[in-house]
């Protein structure tokens, strides 16, 4: 890819994508699924509370439900640190825009298995902010192609 100095607009798309990346990690402590186990009770749970779950033991058929899906709730928590790393670390490329749409992508994607009809205000929130990110992504892919005004002017 070709290297083009970073202006103040791609600059400030970086900065935000960073950001919201950032603030995506932090959504994995808040409630991500909820439901009520055999017993009736309510719960909640964040994608640490199940990567803590990592073999342990079904509560029902609910639990053993979400028990398979274990194992994949560490993709919840990589796939916004990858974006935010290549989005803190690439300013020059495009690479960081074409990663950033896959991280969306994959996120929104893993988020809807993984959840399904049981999706709490974590995974809710995520999956805007994920929409959010691809919007300002494809918002910096053409900020790419167009230059600073005053870049223009000289």
């Amino acid at each position: 890819m070709l290297k083009i100095p970073e202006n103040k607009t791609r600059k400030r798309f970086r900065i935000a994508q960073c950001v919201f990346y950032a603030l995506l990690v932090f959504l994995c402590s808040m409630p991500f699924i909820q439901g009520a186990n055999s017993q009736g009770v309510f719960y909640s749970y964040s994608v640490l509370d199940l990567i803590s779950f990592i073999g342990g033991n079904a509560d029902g058929a609910l639990g053993s439900a979400f028990l398979k899906y274990v194992m994949f709730t560490p993709i919840l928590i990589i796939i916004p640190v990858v974006g935010f790393f290549f989005c803190a670390l690439d300013s020059q490329r495009n690479m960081k825009n074409i990663v950033s749409l896959i991280c969306c992508a994959a996120g929104i994607i893993s988020i809807i298995i993984f959840a399904g009809s049981a999706l709490s205000l974590g995974a809710l929130l995520s999956l805007l902010i994920y929409l959010l990110v691809s919007f300002l992504t494809t918002l910096a892919i053409f900020a790419r192609f167009i230059g600073d005004k005053k870049e223009n002017e000289k």
